[in-house]
């Protein structure tokens, strides 16, 4: 650390890294140049903006499990919005960057890149650009203009100067090409949460909620003198909830830009200043506006809520027909070719469900961008219900949000609005499927009763043994003038409960007509069974062809013990003259499967009902998409 007086009103200013050539005096705005011992007074630094930022001169934090102070600031403006630049100081003496903007921070240090770098003008959204042998997406492209400048820092910073920069992602990094020189100079960091940096010694707060201590600026409507208010330093434009007009920030100074052409004024269902938790976090509505699509000549409007909150930034909250997402912007958006129509992000598939241009239609409250009506861009939904990625596209810039369904009542009770929510009306992109979750458990149910089942079966096939009691070869000649064979004596030890006889003939192109009787050898009591037996086959225009089987069951039930044996009589069919063999088996009390089938089938129709039911809700999800569901 090296403590200096500065030449110009006497403060003391002091130089905390080796890498920081300029300070800015914070009691005189002066931009001093460490020269050897000496410092060099080179003029004036511009005021910075008011600026609501929780971070200042001074804050530490931890960045991978090594600590960091805040030693420098730069401010800067582009089209859409500010952000800060925060210059920090690592123990071991490194510095990096700590940008913040949007709620976004990133860490991030520049690194030497030896590969050539395209020129900006080449750039668009969405590009693929190679640093180092790595692909990386271009997501935004700006003109930022320097603000001001404070603290120490590693170059002179002056208020008005510009800079091209193409920001990157890709690899879980964030990549940025800064074009104030050439070649560009790349800055290399990664998108952290506010709460894994473990920042202490910030500004003070004046509530509970973690607001700074900045009274948020009123004004009146210069239109029609309803008064303003602004919550956050990063908004950029706000509409007059009273005339419709668009009015511009811009520094202390206002302007108008544009009078919304809006022929009915908009009454937001959920009141802008609501505060209400949702996801962990307490959110305060500070904008809405209604958004719009055009499909086969049809408009079709939503309504998007922005939330704020000062240490986790912005979310928003879309509303279509009653039903509701709560979606925030992706630090590390999933990386998709242009026409894709699947795509993958932290482990689940998402299908493209819609693509259109969505235009801006009313807008009311405070926003991060310069909103304004007719603004539009590009845009595509890709769903995994409960789940849903929105892509963005503008000239300029590629983003995208990863939203959540959640249920209307929830939103109601979290920021406590008495009237009820819209009623949902149809099924929605990313709605959960009601109807799946009964699915399984009906279908978890079947399987649960259809081992159940199994087991009991199997239990009956080994109580209740079967036993082949007779094995026999019968030939059945259309010669013979008996047209009758018997079969050797079996025994029953005990009653069977039901007997099978099986004929298992060689029968080809031809009926056999059987008359199995089944006779107790010492009373003579008979049980007898009639049956028909037929087989046909060939081929035709060379296709095979059959028709028929060779082989019948007859079954005799409670057949009491005793010395039995089978009398068969028969008659051939004359579409053929060969003699047939009949392969005679005699099995008692044979385990039955078609009670254990037709229960299956039974318990089956629970599950497939399920299933119409939750694929019917699938296909009224599908109706509604410009594409089909496989893509």
């Amino acid at each position: 650390m090296k403590r200096a007086t500065c030449p110009s009103c006497g403060a003391p200013v002091v130089f905390r890294s080796q890498a920081s050539l300029y300070v800015v005096c914070d009691f005189c705005r002066s931009i001093l140049l460490r020269s050897g011992e000496d410092l060099q007074n080179l003029g004036r630094m511009a005021d910075l903006l008011e600026d609501a930022s929780l971070l200042q001169i001074g804050s530490e934090g931890s960045f991978r499990a090594h600590h960091f102070a805040v030693i420098g600031r730069i401010q800067l403006r582009y089209a859409a919005g500010t952000w800060n630049e925060w210059h920090i100081l690592f123990d071991d003496g490194r510095s990096a960057w700590l940008a913040e903007g949007a709620g976004e921070y990133i860490v991030s240090a520049q690194v030497p890149v030896h590969d050539p770098l395209p020129a900006f003008a080449t750039l668009s959204p969405e590009a693929p650009v190679m640093v180092d042998g790595r692909r990386f997406t271009v997501t935004d492209l700006k003109t930022a203009r320097c603000i001001a400048g404070q603290g120490e820092l590693p170059f002179k910073v002056a208020a008005g100067y510009d800079v091209n920069t193409a920001d990157l992602r890709g690899h879980d990094r964030f990549v940025t090409l800064d074009y104030s020189e050439d070649p560009p100079l790349v800055f290399v960091g990664q998108v952290v949460a506010f709460a894994d940096l473990q920042l202490t010694n910030l500004r003070p707060t004046a509530d509970s909620g973690g607001a700074p201590q900045i009274a948020a600026r009123a004004f009146n409507c210069p239109h029609c003198a309803a008064p303003l208010q602004i919550h956050s330093p990063a908004i950029e434009r706000i509409g007059c909830d009273s005339c419709g007009s668009i009015i511009g920030v811009e520094n202390e100074n206002l302007r108008v830009l544009a009078r919304a052409a809006q022929a009915l004024r908009e009454v937001p269902w959920l009141p802008l200043g609501s505060q209400g938790k949702l996801f962990g976090d307490d959110w305060e509505v500070i904008g809405f506006m209604r958004r719009k699509t055009e499909a086969e000549g049809s408009d079709y409007t939503w309504s998007e809520y922005l939330l704020f909150n000062v240490r986790a930034g912005f979310a928003w909250l879309i509303e279509y027909q009653g039903h509701w997402n709560f979606a925030r912007t992706l630090a590390n958006p999933p990386s998709l070719a242009r026409g894709q129509v699947r795509c993958q992000h932290e482990g689940r598939e998402y299908k493209l469900f819609s693509r259109g241009r969505a235009e801006v239609s009313y807008v009311v409250g405070e926003f991060h961008w310069q909103v304004a009506v007719g603004e539009s861009c590009q845009v595509e939904d890709y769903v995994c219900p409960p789940s849903m990625l929105s892509r963005e596209v503008t000239a300029s810039e590629a983003s995208w949000s990863l939203g959540e369904y959640v249920d209307g009542s929830a939103i109601a009770a979290a920021f406590s609005v008495s009237e009820a929510p819209p009623k949902p009306i149809g099924v929605y992109a990313n709605q959960p499927n009601p109807l799946a979750e009964t699915l399984r458990r009906t279908c978890r149910l079947f399987w649960r009763m259809a081992l159940a089942a199994l087991l009991v079966q199997l239990a009956f096939a080994f109580l209740l043994a079967s036993e082949t009691v007779l094995k026999e070869q019968l030939v059945l000649s259309p010669l013979s003038e008996e047209a009758s064979v018997s079969s050797r004596e079996f025994v029953l030890k005990r009653r069977a409960r039901t007997l099978l006889v099986r004929h298992q003939t060689d029968l080809s192109n031809n009926w056999l007509e059987l008359s199995t009787a089944l006779i107790e050898k010492n009373t003579g009591e008979a049980f007898v069974g009639e049956q028909e037996i037929s087989h046909y086959q060939g081929v035709d225009e060379g296709e095979s062809w059959s028709e028929g089987s060779p082989s019948d069951d007859v079954v005799f039930r409670a057949v009491p013990p005793g010395t039995y044996y089978l009398v068969v009589e028969y008659e051939l069919g004359k579409d053929s003259s060969q003699a047939v063999v009949d392969k005679l088996e005699v099995e008692r009390d044979p385990v039955a499967w078609s009670n254990f089938v037709l229960l299956l089938i039974f318990l089956a129709i629970f599950p497939l009902v399920a299933r119409w039911r939750s694929a019917a809700f699938e296909t009224r999800r599908w109706n509604e998409s410009d594409v089909s569901e496989g893509g």
